[in-house]
């Protein structure tokens, strides 16, 4: 099965969006060649991510149902391997994610080798998204919630007999590529998807800005700058600091 062609969520005219990295030969090949990597949902560190179990939802939101919605949904959910083949596809695709936020003390621990990493700063221009040559099924800001694709399924249960099932698979695929439970939030999330997994090329005067952790080795710094230097990047280098509040970060010019 195919993924439906998925719109992109959001326009834009440019985008700035934060990738943390720890400092390893996967960050270094990255920066070498210009690459991001889409990952399977198998290989993100949450099990739920891009995997929540589709007929489940659909369960219980038939029980949350009644009348014409409810016979509706379950005609739908009978469809033979309808949900397995979407759910199936969707365990396929490959995942990019970024954040929205950058001075932010968790993300810098979960994603940055509990900050002696770095932070990746891109400046995506809108019309890379839609691009034919880039295949991407979509751009999605994450939505964080208790029961998101329940709720959907009660939400989007339809009133009439379905004929043409692309469109209500299209929505399905959609919500469940852009969901995460509410623990998540503080990532404030930004993904790209592609059909599969694999590293891909983006042009390097996308990358602004290197921003290095609070307890990141200086020998590390120097590593980076100086392959960055030596890779054709143009761009600038920070560091985060303590900030006068107790717990908080701030953001370094170096």
């Amino acid at each position: 099965m195919r993924l439906p062609s998925i719109p992109i969520i959001f326009h834009m005219q440019e985008i700035t969006l934060f990738k943390f990295r720890t400092i390893n030969k996967y960050l270094i090949d990255a920066l070498v060649k210009g690459t991001i990597y889409f990952a399977r949902p198998t290989l993100l560190n949450d099990p739920f991510d891009c995997r929540v179990d589709i007929k489940k939802a659909v369960e219980h939101a038939i029980s949350c149902l009644s009348g014409k919605k409810k016979h509706n949904l379950s005609k739908l959910s009978n469809v033979k391997d309808f949900l397995d083949r979407i759910q199936q596809r969707i365990g396929n695709v490959g995942i990019c994610s970024f954040s929205l936020v950058l001075e932010s003390p968790l993300l810098w621990s979960h994603y940055a080798n509990g900050h002696r990493g770095l932070c990746l700063t891109y400046n995506i221009p809108g019309e890379f998204f839609f691009a034919p040559e880039n295949r991407f099924v979509g751009v999605f800001r994450v939505d964080y919630d208790y029961n998101p694709l329940t709720e959907w399924f009660v939400e989007n249960a339809p009133e009439k007999a379905v004929t043409d099932l692309k469109e209500f698979t299209i929505g399905v695929v959609n919500k469940v590529l852009a969901i995460k439970g509410k623990d998540w939030g503080y990532e404030e999330e930004i993904r790209i998807i592609q059909e599969k997994e694999g590293n891909f090329s983006i042009p390097k005067d996308f990358l602004k800005q290197v921003c290095f952790g609070l307890d990141t080795p200086k020998s590390d710094i120097s590593l980076v700058k100086q392959i960055i230097d030596n890779a054709g990047y143009s761009l600038e280098y920070c560091q985060i600091a303590r900030s006068e509040q107790d717990f908080g970060l701030k953001i370094v010019k170096i």
